[in-house]
């Protein structure tokens, strides 16, 4: 039996109610005057939507209720039903959706589509409309343990066994059932089908279809005895039957996923449960599954509407109140000073209509806390004047705790939803944390949005778009900026607008994305990697000290991810940026969902997003360790060595298309640097050096260079931080661009020599950068030497100098 989705239903409980209290003033609308078909338009659209909402939910039992009453309203409206019978079905409409807020809070409380309470108004409804009632087959319920009737460590039978077996049984099963459905030869034909069943039943041991076959085995029975009359829900039971058959013929040992087993086997349990006497295989199919003489009555009560509930909890906590307040006004002790028979006694009445209360709202747990109270207090109050035969302070504490405990949680389901779980004060907790932790999250998804957005039109302005894809590129990477507020740049609206057209202006659009970038506001994307970092440690944190290790954990994963990625300048919309999304995503859900509904199992969701987070792992170590490494050697010799990037084997046909493109490169940077030293201030060189240096990062990491990719992207970073006003473009910074640069032809060709690359050289350059963007973040980067006495070596000498430090970022 499928089971609905509580957490979709309680965001839409509310909606549900409001349609029906719209149906039901269209409804009273039309009543007094019949002329009024708008009216009852109106009324008919109401009831459609819950209709279309409970079948989106899964409700199918519910949506009987509202399909009758759907017929109900087109026979009104078409006049088919008249005179008495037309107030008849007045009354009958007004009284389902009376009953249908009662029906969603019981099905909320008990998680499950029972059917419980619309026997009644489905069959009025029909009745007044001419039709036949509905068997009560429908609308039957009762637990049943996941297991029962299913037999424990067997399998079923061969594919080839069931195939064979199922392809001798159909025609037979279909011609019996038939004819019992008929009424001719009904005990020979049952016997038939209850053998086939049994058959069918050995060949699924062990699955949900065993106890199936199982229960159909005592309805032919029950139809054999005549203790059951065929109907029309025994007709859709054997007619499910006939389908699992030709599964079976067809697909061997797998069950049909269309046909729902669970419902059938509940239905097949209301007529053996309402039969009046018990043959042999009723009683073991009652005796299996707990079945009694009380079992159709008690699953026939009628709902409560939650109103009286609320009333009774009320009123309970009313006399807790009162309770309450006495102790915090009166001293214990001095009660205990009076005779006994002078005590007050009020407080023990009041907790007693307390509990009284609890009990007629269901709520025994509660209820039964109250009892034990009661009984400390009045050993307490019966205790001799000093109290020598009590612990008074102890006893007193205890009832304080007890009612205070039970005060809160009344006061949780009042707040929260009556079918809301025991144990009030963690909920809170739980809800206080998860609630700021949803602010938190939002944050680290608003700055990664931010980040995301940047590095896109970062991309694209790389080189001036030429192709129709680099276009579409550029404007693509413009609006999701643009998109964010509705005014403003309107000639480059109108500039994205003619290249989606087909007719750009690329040389326009190009500068005017440029001036765009330049004009960006808001906190700069290292700004925006730090917070999010440190939001993600209060996320992991708080759910940790709530007991939430599982989600910690993830978060912890996700925190780990981006700090690796950011030190790897690898945070891009890639599978890896993919997969922390998933997981955090997926937390998210989980957390939301535990909120609304803490019963609800989000195991599936939770392990989804332990699965990605795991995944995370994966390129956390694959990627280069960035600025968390300096140089290979260390301060302390006796240390761990420290892993640093290398560079792969690089494909013949690559490597020289890589050292051409990167020598045209070079000479461009040569001149861009030229004009920026004699100009330092000018942003628009200084930003086209800092695009060469990302085209080296990614050129080089593409093809296995991946030193000189490092190199590429420590320089970048370094102007990058410049460009964004955190690091000053002084005169270190720009004497070490210059000598970068000037490294770079022979860096260039050692990659075309048979003794390869210069790896110290490269190292010693990287690390400078590092050394002086660490400076910018307000690192202490080591004792000894420091970017000027690093830039100093680099000045005297070519030669590899080893930086005897690790940046820890």
């Amino acid at each position: 039996m499928n089971k609905p989705d509580i957490v979709a239903l309680k965001w839409v409980i509310g909606l549900i109610k409001g349609q029906a209290d719209t149906a039901e003033s269209a409804l009273v609308e039309f009543g007094d005057d019949p002329k009024q078909k708008q009216a009852l338009l109106r009324c008919m659209w109401s009831v459609h939507q819950i209709t279309s909402t409970f079948k989106t939910l899964g409700l199918s039992k519910a949506e009987m209720l509202t399909l009758e009453m759907e017929r109900s309203l087109n026979f009104l409206y078409k006049e088919k039903i008249v005179g008495e019978r037309r107030k008849l079905a007045m009354g009958g409409l007004m009284q389902a959706l009376k009953i249908i807020p009662a029906y969603l809070e019981h099905t909320e409380a008990v998680r499950v589509d029972t059917g419980r309470g619309l026997e009644h108004f489905v069959n009025d409804l029909r009745r007044w409309s001419a039709e036949k009632p509905r068997s009560g087959a429908f609308f039957f319920y009762i637990e049943i343990p996941l297991r029962v009737g299913i037999t424990q460590d067997v399998s079923t039978a061969g594919v080839e066994e069931i195939q064979s077996c199922a392809n001798v049984m159909l025609a037979l099963y279909l011609e019996m059932a038939k004819q019992a459905l008929r009424g001719v030869k009904i005990v020979e034909s049952m016997k038939t089908v209850a053998r086939v069943a049994r058959k069918m039943q050995e060949l699924f041991a062990g699955t949900e279809a065993e106890r199936y076959w199982f229960a159909m085995i005592g309805l032919c029975e029950g139809i054999a005895a005549g203790l059951i009359k065929p109907d029309d829900c025994i007709a859709q039971i054997f007619k499910s039957g006939a389908f699992s058959i030709k599964y079976a013929r067809e697909n061997g040992d797998k069950l049909d996923q269309s046909i729902d087993y669970s419902s059938y086997l509940m239905q097949m349990l209301y007529y053996i449960a309402s039969c009046k006497s018990m043959p042999v295989h009723i009683t073991q199919i009652r005796e299996t599954f707990g079945i009694d003489k009380n079992t159709i009555s008690e699953a026939s009560r009628g709902l409560v509407h939650s109103d009286a509930i609320i009333i009774s909890l009320e009123g309970a906590l009313k006399r807790l109140d009162k309770v309450v307040e006495f102790l915090m006004t009166n001293d214990v002790a001095d009660i205990l000073r009076l005779p006994p028979e002078t005590r007050p006694n009020n407080l023990q009445e009041d907790i007693e209509l307390a509990e009284q209360r609890l009990i007629a709202a269901g709520q025994m747990q509660h209820a039964e806390a109250l009892e034990n109270v009661r009984t400390q207090l009045a050993l307490l109050l019966q205790s001799d004047q000093n109290g020598e035969s009590l612990n008074i302070p102890e006893v007193v504490s205890s009832v304080s705790r007890g009612i205070v405990d039970v005060k809160l949680d009344l006061e949780h389901k009042l707040n929260h939803g009556l079918h809301s779980s025991y144990a009030g004060k963690d909920f809170e907790l739980r809800e206080t944390v998860v609630t700021a932790t949803f602010k938190q999250m939002a944050a680290v998804e608003s700055h990664l949005h931010q980040i995301l957005r940047r590095t896109a039109l970062k991309a694209a302005l790389n080189t001036k778009p030429d192709t129709a894809e680099e276009i579409l590129h550029l404007s693509t990477a413009l609006k999701r900026h643009l998109n964010k507020f509705d005014e403003g740049h309107a000639e480059l609206r109108q500039a994205i607008k003619d290249a989606d057209s087909g007719v750009p202006d690329t040389g326009l659009l190009y500068e005017l994305a440029l001036q765009f970038m330049d004009q960006l506001e808001g906190m700069t994307d290292r700004e925006a990697l730090d917070i999010s970092l440190n939001l993600l440690d209060d996320i992991a944190g708080a759910l940790h000290f709530v007991g939430m290790q599982r989600e910690g954990a993830v978060i912890d994963k996700c925190r780990n991810w981006l700090r690796s990625a950011s030190e790897m300048d690898s945070i891009h919309e890639d599978e890896a940026c993919r997969c922390f999304a998933d997981a955090f995503a997926q937390i998210e859900l989980h957390l939301q969902r535990s909120l609304i509904d803490p019963l609800d199992d989000t195991a599936p969701i939770i392990a989804l997003a332990e699965d990605r987070a795991a995944e995370l792992d994966k390129w956390n170590s694959s990627g280069s360790p960035g600025r968390s490494v300096v140089d290979v050697v260390t301060i302390d010799e006796s240390a761990p060595p420290v892993t640093q990037v290398q560079d792969t084997e690089i494909p013949a046909e690559f490597r020289d298309v890589f050292i051409e493109e990167s020598e045209e490169m070079v000479s461009e940077l040569s001149e861009l640097t030229t004009d920026w030293l004699q100009n330092p201030d000018n942003d628009s060189v200084l930003r086209d050096i800092r695009r060469h240096f990302h085209t080296f990062k990614g050129n080089g990491r593409a093809v296995g260079a991946n030193m000189l990719g490092e190199l590429g992207w420590a320089a970048q970073d370094l102007l990058d931080r410049s460009l964004d006003g955190e690091l000053d473009a002084d005169e270190s910074v720009q004497s070490l661009v210059n000598q970068l640069v000037a490294a770079l032809p022979e860096l260039v060709k050692s990659y075309g020599d048979d003794t390869g690359p210069d790896v110290d050289r490269i190292r010693e350059l990287t690390n400078a950068c590092f050394d002086m963007t660490a400076g910018a973040d307000g690192e202490s980067a080591s004792q000894e030497p420091g970017v000027t006495g690093l830039l100093s070596n680099l000045e005297e000498s070519n030669a590899p100098q080893p930086v005897a430090k690790t940046l820890a970022r």
